[in-house]
């Protein structure tokens, strides 16, 4: 079956408009096409934003009335939307400063007519392949992210919280066994380690959202002097890890430095620092090496700036991974080598040094360990420090050239290195496609520029082994090669390059199209980088400061046991204690469970799950007295009275009935708040089927809060980033209520409050059911 495309094809010659579509649909070259259609590039853009999908390739002319194909592309390529789209101009300007403009300009590919339809049809579908290809390598990337993320929230969470409910429940039944007094101070400890974890990583997650809000930024102003307590703070970043030193008997070597180095900054956020890398190399250093491994640390000036490096024995990580590790949320090969952590740790050192004006330098070799680098200014009197950076404005990129001639790879290589435009270039070397693959495994360029002519692997072989690797198929390929004949050309354009270059080559026009590529390609990665931090931003706005009340519960009540067991004297304290550690606990469960259904709905998860678990579900009336229940016991410490009017004769709706009581009992409990200050309130809980839904509906007399009205209402546009959510639980009920495709209704008259959920009727068919 032929892979479904759309493409626009902007033509101004109404015949050639339509010689091109009847060509596009009626020849097979694997691809089913609907062609859209435009006769200039004004109605074009039109076009593209009224289509119901984005087109997955456009081919346009270039002399056209109104707005011409240049103008076009530019339009184009300005809408983020749309940046991705393979853009092929078909023109009647066949001159070599024309194909040269329509390259620079940005165009994927430059066909000159009269073309050949057999040639054309080879070159739209290699444009096809690549498009999706790069589509689905982009689409996995952040499926990753999602599954690593949930993954870090399950993990992170769930096991510390673990901690804090089984050892409640274990010590709460032998509270019950006078003579099991011996386990006390165990369980009493484990729901401390429980509650000091959790803590942390909500704190981690509290400062990550500081970084982003300018919090740290005010902190480090309003707190920055000049520090000479460089080791003081090494000393104290040693001492905080002291407990993980001793476990896994790791040796720090640390020895002060002679005299004190001066350096402007603030001294928490620099202990900080130094005790997340301490931590990290003293983490990793234990996963490779279960006892006796080494951790060093030296403090040095160089030049202007003191230096201090964090060297460990660790599993270590390939070197063009060194810019994802400070990453929120990354974690490189975390289920291969089973890691702990938020994935936070690094992303909040990084930001600190930023404040100080520094860098942080890392080399790493698998399987031998890594070393982190803190670079700091050093302090001179009536300025604050210097900038550790590359002030001339220019992009830095990474090119790999493979060429086997040694003497063109020298001449290519001195080319890039003296080129003095917006990029300054790094370039990697590489005399085949064998050992271009070798340099590839150790670093991440941005652009490969290859011969294709080479002895052991060619350009097309070499080619081929980077577009199946997932972790290189984005990065842009230049074939720069003597082989220059009409077919030539056409096989190398057909193979998905993004460029195409015959020797001898213009040296200036060389680097234009280089530059070309780059500007393109860094403007597709800042857009995909946009939608991963907009997906981080959503997940780190549902880790709010509410866990730190019931963290704080816990802790107290456990620690006021563990000080005084032994001096409890009467029931009613012990009771109180108790009391304390499991209302704590049962908040904290209730807010992970929150946030973890949150991020699941967030990342798409839940709708997944909701795919293979919903069924068609008949009356489902006992849903809402089940939710009732759940909260009935609170409800009449309060005073409030449930009453039901439960119609026995409800149609069919399409559930995952897990996830619908979920929302119901979320729903449920906002009313009982609402009504919690009212003597002898009464809530009112019915089902009806009305216009083709069937509406589960809570009234009660009280007027909703502005806020809470606005949370239910709101609409799901897919950016939760924005604002953070105004209250969890309903934002829960508002998720699971549209997955389900219904809609929540508030009708509020003379301060009684209807609030409804209205799930559209299903009419099952025979292969929904199960069996």
């Amino acid at each position: 079956m032929s892979t479904p495309a759309t493409l626009l094809v902007v033509e101004d010659d109404q015949s050639m408009l339509e010689g091109i579509k009847d060509l596009l649909q009626l020849v097979d070259f694997g691809y089913d096409v609907e062609v859209l259609t435009a006769g200039n590039g004004r109605i074009g853009l039109d076009v593209i934003a009224s289509a119901p999908s984005i087109p997955d390739l456009i081919i346009s002319d270039i002399m056209m009335p109104e707005m011409e194909g240049f103008e076009f592309l530019e339009r184009v390529r300005q809408n983020p939307a749309w940046i991705h789209i393979p853009v092929i101009f078909l023109t009647a300007k066949g001159s070599k400063q024309d194909i040269f403009k329509g390259k620079i300009s940005g165009a994927d590919l430059y066909i000159t007519k009269p073309f050949n339809s057999t040639d054309f049809l080879e070159l739209v579908k290699s444009q096809l392949d690549r498009a999706f290809q790069l589509q689905e390598t982009r689409q996995q990337i952040m499926n990753n992210l999602k599954k690593d993320i949930l993954q870090i929230l399950n993990h992170e969470f769930r096991t510390p919280l673990t901690y804090v409910t089984a050892y409640y429940e274990m010590l709460a039944d032998s509270m019950n066994r006078v003579h099991d007094s011996e386990n006390f101070y165990e369980y009493l400890r484990g729901i401390q380690v429980g509650c000091v974890r959790l803590t942390r990583l909500v704190e981690d997650f509290i400062q990550v959202m500081d970084i982003r809000m300018g919090e740290l930024e005010s902190k480090f102003a309003a707190n920055a002097k000049p520090l000479d307590n460089l080791d003081e703070l090494l000393q104290l970043a040693i001492a905080a890890n002291q407990d993980m030193i001793t476990e896994h008997n790791i040796q720090v070597h640390y020895t002060a430095p002679d005299d004190p180095f001066v350096v402007y900054g603030y001294a928490q956020g620099l202990r900080e620092v130094f005790a997340r890398l301490l931590n990290n190399a003293l983490k990793f250093t234990s996963r490779r090496k279960k006892q006796d491994g080494q951790v060093s640390i030296t403090v040095k000036q160089v030049n202007d700036s003191v230096s201090i490096s964090f060297q460990d024995e660790g599993i270590g990580f390939p070197m063009h991974m060194r810019d994802q590790i400070f990453q929120l949320f990354f974690q490189y090969n975390r289920g291969l080598f089973e890691q702990q952590g938020s994935g936070v740790g690094l992303t909040i050192a990084k930001a600190w040094i930023d404040l100080h004006d520094g860098l942080i330098e890392v080399e790493s070799e698998e399987q031998k360990g890594s070393t982190f680098t803190v670079i700091l200014p050093l302090y001179t009197p009536g300025q604050h420090a210097v900038k550790l950076v590359n002030d001339q404005n220019r992009l830095s990129a990474t090119i790999l050239v493979v060429e086997d001639d040694i003497h063109l790879l020298i001449g290519l290589q001195e080319l890039l290195q003296i080129y003095s435009g917006k990029y300054q270039f790094q370039v990697l070397t590489a005399e085949n496609g064998r050992k271009g693959l070798e340099v590839l495994a150790q670093h991440q360029p941005d652009l490969i520029v290859s011969d294709i002519m080479m002895p052991e692997m060619g350009g097309y072989e070499f080619l081929n082994q980077v577009r199946q690797n997932p972790s290189w198929v984005q990065i842009p390929f230049i074939f720069l090669t003597a082989k220059g004949e009409r077919r030539d050309i056409h096989r190398g354009w057909r193979s998905g390059v993004e460029e195409y270059i015959t020797k001898p080559y213009d040296s200036d026009e060389l680097l234009e199209l280089i530059s070309s590529q780059l500007d393109r390609h860094f403007r597709v990665q800042t857009i995909v980088a946009q939608n991963f931090e907009s997906l981080k931003r959503s997940i780190l706005n549902l880790i709010t400061p509410d866990f730190r009340l019931p963290l704080s519960d816990v802790a107290q009540y456990s620690q006021k046991l563990v000080a005084g067991l032994d001096e409890v004297q009467t029931d009613a304290q012990l009771k109180e204690s108790l009391q304390g550690i499991q209302v704590g606990s049962v908040q904290l469960t209730r807010l992970v469970e929150d946030l973890i259904s949150l991020a699941e709905l967030k990342t798409g998860e839940a709708e997944t799950a909701f795919s293979l678990r919903a069924l068609p579900i008949s009356n489902i009336g006992p849903f809402l007295y089940d939710a009732a229940q759940y909260h009935l016991r609170r409800a009449e410490m309060c005073g409030i009275s449930i009453r039901y009017d439960l119609s026995q004769q409800l149609p069919y709706v399409y559930s995952d009935t897990s996830l619908l009581l979920t929302g119901l009992q979320r729903l449920i409990e906002k009313g009982i708040d609402y009504c919690e200050m009212q003597a002898g309130a009464e809530l009112v809980l019915s089902t009806a089927h009305v216009d083709g839904e069937v509406c589960l509906t809570m009234a009660f007399a009280a007027t909703l809060p502005v806020d809470d009205k606005s949370a239910f209402l709101a609409k799901e546009d897919g950016d939760w980033g924005n604002e953070p959510p105004l209250m969890p639980s309903i934002d829960l009920v508002r998720g699971i209520v549209g997955l389900h495709n219904g809609r929540i209704l508030i009708d509020e008259q003379d301060n009684q409050t209807r609030l409804t959920i209205a799930l559209p009727v299903h009419e099952p068919v025979f292969a929904e059911w199960p069996g």
